[in-house]
């Protein structure tokens, strides 16, 4: 895999990863797919905004959306373009390997399938938590306002005309599909929304709330309006004369429906503080403080923090893979040259009492739908199945690019430029994100931050933004610093004491933590005087103090760092002699007693 690192961007600077792995399973390509690393190789003079048009990389998750293909499509409108492009009739349904289809009176194999969100991204992390569910690995993590593509699809299965002679009447029946409408909703949790009828593969929602892990369902009903025509004929010296003619509307329902499991980023936990340390007037280190829950169905993703006046920024750990989904679909073909289905005779005469009863209930269309399943369910399938290429849908998937986060764009004209000082994290999952099979890039194990300390930053962060693009809130605080010492004093061969006080007042501080390395122990907290006893477990005791901010006086006490040796224990040459005298004379006493003791009870046996 190659990476590209130039001073020729995209408008949105792309980092661009060519995967050197033909996919056999790529299908029709989308139009902005290259078929393989040797053709990239041969262009000359090639930009990184023809590269981008690679298909395996990872961009920033709030950058704006990459653009794609000859017409530069964002990835919101080919996702859109390619829903658009499917092809059904009313007799042709298509339908995806995973869905659960459903049969209808007149509507048959329907299915919805949620193909993602406008800005939802699929999280495919476990989870290290027991207690919660496997579906939770499979989270969608959605925005509070977005964009859910669902496709509707089903095939329609309209009867033939039927007509039946008893003596000198002859009576026929018609189905004619007059109307056939698609209404679709949209819930997360306890709340719902419809969708648009003008864009049909789009469900617009917004101000979504929920406390925490839920599910989106999409629910597609199909309303069929028939046409219900009976024609009597009388069998007279002329032939078959119409006699009258009933017609009638029946509108019959089928709904679908498909649910995932999903967490609105907006309401999940996370506060932000930021601690501004000023030292002789001027800022020294900032840190930043992050707190929530450290379970990633619970806590708000934060992807980049900006610094103010474009003093750079910091990106956190997550990235955004594009992949593919739904490579494959299964269509159903119906007979060339004709839209309808030929039952047999037993079915069109069942139909047509049903028809008759419809009929003569006069204004009232309602019917029993379960005696007009039970007339079609003996139905065969329109026709044989068969596999074939389905539009490439791309689908968003979160991905850890790094261990901890990065300083990005910071000024290279600075003798000491920002940096990363600490970070205090944990595990967000159990292991990387999975890629596809044939995707030549890698994925870490992702870690969460706790804190964050920055040095030699010449402004505070003014923004923090979430995997989504909206805005974190952050608290600011501005302190003063103040020198810390950390004094030690053995008080035995075993015991040392640690004194943290304040370098100018001389202030003891207590309630403290230290940290230790070579103790017993491996943090200690100091008490009402600034002193802390530590036993050892090596020669040497080194106590660190991390800094502490106090917001009550707004002073932040600077870290500070000492060590306690001790004497190693003197070489007793006497001793040692003894040692080994005492196992000399334990040798020749059992040389003497128990050797021959032990010979004279084998003799006697």
């Amino acid at each position: 895999m190659a990476t590209m690192s130039t001073a020729e961007t995209t408008a949105n600077e792309t980092d661009v990863f060519i995967s050197d792995k033909p996919d056999p399973k790529a299908g029709e390509h989308p139009p902005f797919v290259l078929p393989d690393l040797v053709e990239v190789n041969e262009e000359e003079n090639i930009s990184v905004a023809e590269l981008s048009q690679i298909r395996d990389f990872y961009y920033s998750t709030t950058q704006p959306p990459y653009q794609v293909g000859s017409d530069q499509q964002t990835l919101n409108e080919y996702r859109l373009e390619q829903l658009e492009s499917i092809e059904r009739n009313e007799s042709t349904s298509l339908w995806f390997p995973d869905s659960d289809r459903s049969n209808g009176t007149f509507v048959e194999d329907a299915h919805i399938t949620i193909l993602g969100s406008e800005k939802g991204t699929q999280t495919h992390l476990e989870s290290d938590a027991d207690d919660q569910d496997d579906t939770e690995s499979e989270l969608l993590l959605v925005p509070e306002d977005g964009t859910v593509f669902a496709y509707v699809d089903y095939t329609t299965r309209i009867p033939e005309g039927t007509c039946t002679t008893t003596n000198a009447t002859r009576t026929c029946l018609n189905v004619t599909l007059l109307d056939q409408e698609v209404d679709r909703t949209l819930e997360i949790g306890s709340q719902s929304w419809s969708g648009d009828s003008e864009t049909p593969h789009e469900i617009d929602y917004a101000d979504a709330d929920a406390s925490g892990p839920t599910t989106m369902e999409v629910e597609a009903t199909i309303t069929t309006t028939l046409a219900l025509e009976e024609s009597i004929y009388e069998l007279d010296d002329s032939g078959w004369g119409e006699d009258t003619t009933d017609t009638d509307t029946l509108n019959i329902s089928h709904t679908v429906q498909d649910e995932a499991p999903v967490a609105v980023t907006t309401n999940q936990e996370l506060s932000i503080d930021q601690t501004v340390v000023e030292s002789n007037g001027s800022l020294d280190r900032i840190i930043l403080e992050f707190d929530g829950p450290e379970t990633l169905q619970d806590r708000r993703l934060w992807s980049t923090a900006t610094f103010a006046e474009d003093a750079g920024k910091i990106e956190n750990i997550w990235g955004v893979y594009s992949q593919r989904q739904y490579e494959t679909a299964t269509r159903g073909h119906p007979p060339e040259d004709n839209l309808t289905i030929s039952p047999d005779q037993n079915m069109f005469n069942e139909t047509g009492s049903v028809l008759n009863e419809t009929l003569s209930a006069g204004n009232d269309t309602s019917t029993d739908e379960s005696i007009l399943n039970e007339t079609l369910e003996q139905q065969p399938l329109a026709s044989e199945t068969h596999q074939e290429a389905f539009p490439n849908v791309l689908e968003k998937q979160l991905a850890a690019q790094r261990d901890t986060p990065t300083l990005e764009g910071e000024p290279t004209n600075l003798a000491n430029p920002p940096e990363l000082a600490s970070s205090d994290s944990f595990s967000v999952a159990s292991e990387p994100a999975p890629l596809d099979e044939n995707v030549n890039l890698s994925s870490v194990n992702p870690r969460g931050q706790n804190t964050l300390i920055i040095k030699n930053a010449e402004q505070p962060v003014t923004e923090v933004r979430d995997i989504h693009d909206d805005p974190i809130p952050v608290s600011t605080q501005t302190v003063q610093e103040r020198d810390v010492q950390l004094e030690t004093e053995t008080l035995n061969d075993t015991h040392a004491q640690f004194h943290l006080f304040e370098e100018d007042s001389g202030e003891a501080l207590a309630d403290e933590t230290l940290w230790l390395h070579g103790a017993a122990q491996g943090q200690v907290t100091t008490d009402s005087d600034g002193t802390a006893v530590v036993e050892r477990s090596d020669l040497y005791v080194r106590a660190s103090f991390t800094g502490e901010t106090d917001p009550a006086e707004e002073v932040y006490y600077s870290p500070a760092e000492t060590e306690a040796t001790f004497q190693p224990e003197a070489f007793n040459i006497y001793q040692l002699l003894m040692s080994f005298t005492g196992a000399f004379v334990s040798i020749i006493a059992f040389v003497i007693l128990y050797i021959p003791f032990a010979y004279m009870r084998g003799a006697n046996k």
